[in-house]
């Protein structure tokens, strides 16, 4: 059969085959993954996609924004099979996962017909289902870890590089001026150096424009004309409003808050726009009117928020150090059960800023105390299941995986939790006395020690302080638990 034969064989199948059923295109009927059951039962217990006003999820928690707060079944939902926990926290009913919640999140979205990081889009919410809007501390808390926690993987990927890198060049197998350092420190640098772009596709999925508009906003703000002016130049005159020309390279709230305002402007504009003018018109009408707004206004004031937190934290740990350290490492334990986020965006931001981050290393102290208190509970019980899975989930957060513990085991028996703590708290005083930092972002786990090798002794003082976590926090918890008859 020749070619023109076969091709007429194929088409007349194509023409006399059965029209698929409308079904099929139903969403979630030709979701087949290992995940399905539980994202069903997910999306029955939380009330079903209706009641779904935003969803997105961070390193192990599937975190659900619900338009009903009262259409939530909470009881049905502790029971699903899957969920490690579920914890309501800042508005949003989050269930603990674990490490594979990337894949579960996509399962969700292709079964509720939920947006990425958005709402619902084809069905609104009835009339019998009121919308209960949270405070506002709590919408920003969710926006910025909507905004946030999308890129956290390519930024613990470049942390994990350049820390590859600063110990490669720390013990000499690689001279520091080779070109095999140079090509690797651009790709550990880059998602810190492009960190708008990240910043900025996330933040318009969180504000529902394109993604390629929030882009489009970080391009302006890493412009040349601000990023590199001219000898002399601090800043340019748009007509009244005078752009200042800063460096945003590496910034996160300037570039929220830019997307923030182009969004506002542009679904004012597109919504009045013929829809075949839209393409057209809505997005540079729109970037006409806010870019000076943002250029001018909003990034310079993301800009000072950033300096005034970071600022105000390192004032805090230069002045009260070693009590800086220990409240802060000690209550992170809670800020995790509680599902507390915003953290990631201080650390980075310390990062750009100061070179270095003093807060990102309490959360790998924290890990290894709530390991360190959860094996001691567990040498203290008989043999069993539960024994068995408080060595292995204490083993897990050494990697810097604590949700398993603290929920299976340190929450539950509370003993474990406060060794935890007081550890933490000790270790992170012990960090401050003795200076020490992580010099890239990475997964605070026993993976992430290359990030903390200088030229100075700051590895060794490193180890010293995760030594102290670990095993005060298992005598701690040695001594407050009675061995089990």
């Amino acid at each position: 059969m020749n070619c023109s034969c076969m091709v007429s064989v194929l088409y007349s199948l194509y023409e006399n085959a059965a029209p698929p059923h409308k079904e099929d295109f139903f969403i979630g009927t030709t979701s087949k993954s290992e995940y399905t059951q539980l994202c069903t039962e997910i999306l029955e217990a939380v009330g079903g996609s209706k009641n779904v006003k935003n969803v997105f999820h961070c390193i192990t928690r599937l975190r659900i924004v619900p338009v009903n707060r009262d259409a939530v079944d909470m009881e049905k939902l502790s029971k699903v099979s899957g969920i490690l926990k579920v914890v309501e926290s800042s508005g949003q009913i989050q269930c603990v996962i674990g490490t594979t919640v990337p894949e579960v999140y996509e399962e969700f979205l292709a079964m509720s017909g939920v947006a990425a990081g958005g709402a619902v889009e084809a069905e609104p919410a009835t009339d019998d289902v009121p919308e209960k809007k949270p405070n506002i501390i709590t919408r920003g808390l969710n926006t910025l870890a909507s905004c946030v926690t999308p890129g956290l993987y390519a930024i613990v990927a470049g942390g994990m590089i350049k820390g590859v890198v600063s110990l490669l060049t720390a013990i000499g197998l690689i001279s520091s001026k080779s070109d095999i350092i140079t090509v690797l420190n651009a790709v550990g640098d880059a998602p810190f150096y492009f960190m708008p772009f990240i910043i900025g596709y996330a933040a318009a999925k969180r504000f529902k424009v394109k993604e390629i508009f929030g882009i489009m906003t970080a391009g302006i703000l890493m412009y040349s004309t601000f990023l590199s002016p001219k000898e002399g130049i601090t800043g340019y005159a748009f007509g009244p409003i005078n752009i200042p020309a800063y460096n945003y390279k590496g910034s996160i709230f300037p570039v929220i808050l830019s997307v923030w305002i182009f969004s506002i402007i542009f679904h004012l504009i597109d919504k009045h726009m013929p829809k075949n003018l839209r393409i057209v018109f809505s997005g540079a009408l729109s970037f006409l009117i806010s870019a000076p707004l943002f250029l001018g206004f909003a990034a310079p004031l993301g800009n000072w928020i950033a300096k005034g937190m970071t600022g105000g934290f390192a004032w805090l740990f230069t002045h009260a150090g070693p009590f800086a350290g220990a409240l802060f490492c000690g209550i992170i334990p809670l800020t995790i059960i509680f599902g507390i986020k915003g953290w990631s965006a201080v650390e980075l931001q310390n990062l750009e800023v100061l070179g270095h981050d003093y807060m990102l290393p309490n959360f790998f102290y924290s890990n290894l105390a709530v390991s360190g208190a959860v094996l001691a509970w567990a040498l203290k019980q008989k043999p069993s299941e539960q024994r068995s899975a408080a060595v292995s989930t204490g083993l897990v957060c050494i990697l810097g995986i604590t949700e398993p513990a603290l929920y299976g085991i340190a929450l539950p028996e509370k003993k474990p939790l406060y060794a935890a703590m007081a550890g933490g708290a000790i270790a992170g005083a012990s960090a401050m006395l003795m200076g020490v930092v992580t010099y890239a972002f990475s997964m605070p786990g026993i993976t992430s020690i290359a990030t903390y090798v200088d030229g100075g002794n700051n590895f060794f003082k490193l180890l010293i302080v995760m030594a102290i976590a670990w095993v005060s926090s298992f005598v701690i918890s040695f001594a407050m638990n009675k061995k089990e008859q």
